[in-house]
This record gives structure tokens, sequence and C-alpha cells, in this order.
């Protein structure tokens, strides 16, 4: 909390590489993709628009219409469920900047907590993964993964230490 309040922008900074650059890569993939699968979806339907003109016109027979519309329909069908899952994928990183946000709103409320309370964990921590203990070392040590509410797991340590010991000496 203290990091992330008195560097607030090296936090944002830090949450928001750590957290975008994969989003950022499935972001652009998605939308190659999602403009794609709009054209096929378009594409389709002038196909099933000259499918029934022909069909009218008597140059189809119904059982042929039938089978071709059907085939193209399921496309099209199937193209609009990828299409929404897709948005939904470009949209996450919009929601990133959110999230980040709502988690400083949350440190600027606890300014300097004197104890760590129930309700003071349940605003920040979203889950806490505990691993293994490992003895290869000749020590024990034991990785804890915490996930903050909001802005996911970040591993500050590193960063923090480094921030720590430039404002004590």
């Amino acid at each position: 909390m203290a990091y992330a309040q008195e560097v607030e922008d090296e936090f944002v900074r830090r949450v928001t590489e750590n957290k975008t650059a994969v989003q950022r890569a499935e972001q652009e993939q998605a939308k190659r993709t999602l403009e794609k699968q709009e054209r096929r979806i378009n594409e389709l339907d002038a196909i099933i628009q000259r499918l029934y003109e022909d069909h009218v016109m008597g140059k189809l027979n119904a059982e042929r219409f039938a089978k071709l519309s059907e085939g193209y329909e399921k496309e099209q069908a199937d193209l609009k469920q990828s299409v929404e899952n897709l948005r939904a994928i470009v949209d996450a990183v919009k929601t990133q900047a959110v999230n980040i946000q709502s988690f400083l709103k949350i440190v600027k409320k606890y300014t300097e907590p004197t104890e760590l309370t129930p309700a003071l964990l349940r605003e920040f921590v979203e889950k806490v993964v505990v691993h293994a203990p490992d003895k290869s070392s000749g020590h024990r040590v034991q990785r804890i993964d915490v996930h903050y509410t909001f802005i996911g797991e970040i591993d500050l340590s590193p960063e923090y230490s480094k921030y720590e010991k430039e404002t004590t000496a």
C-alpha cells in the first residue's frame, strides 16, 4: 500500500505494464480476427440472399437450397458467437485502466492502517495462493502469491525492497 500510495505513477506504470503486455497482444489479435469475422458475416448475408433469389427464380431446387442455406446460417451463427467473445477481449483493456484506478481509490481510503483487519483484507486481497515448500536449496522456501482486488497478482517485492532502501537511506 505504501508503495502504491507514495509512488503512484510508478505503481500504475508497473501494474499496467505487467497486466497489459499479454492483453495488448491478445487484443490486437482479437481485433484482426474480429474484423475478418465481421466481413465474413456480411459476405454470408449476401450469399444467403443470392441463394434465396436463385431458389425463387427456380435455379435451385428446394432440397439444395435448404442444405446450402442451413450450412451458411450455421456458420453465420457460430461467427456471431465468436464476435461477441472477441469484443469482450477487446474491451478488457479498457476495463483494466478502470480497475487500477479503483485499486488506487482503496489505497487512498486506507492511508496508514495501524492493523491488518478482516475488512481491510477483504477490500484489498482477492485471494492468496500458498505453494508447496521448496527445500532444494537446503533452506525451506515457500512461495506465496497475493492476488489483489481489481489488479490481480503483481510481484512488487524487488521494487518495493529497492524503494524502501532508498527512502530509509
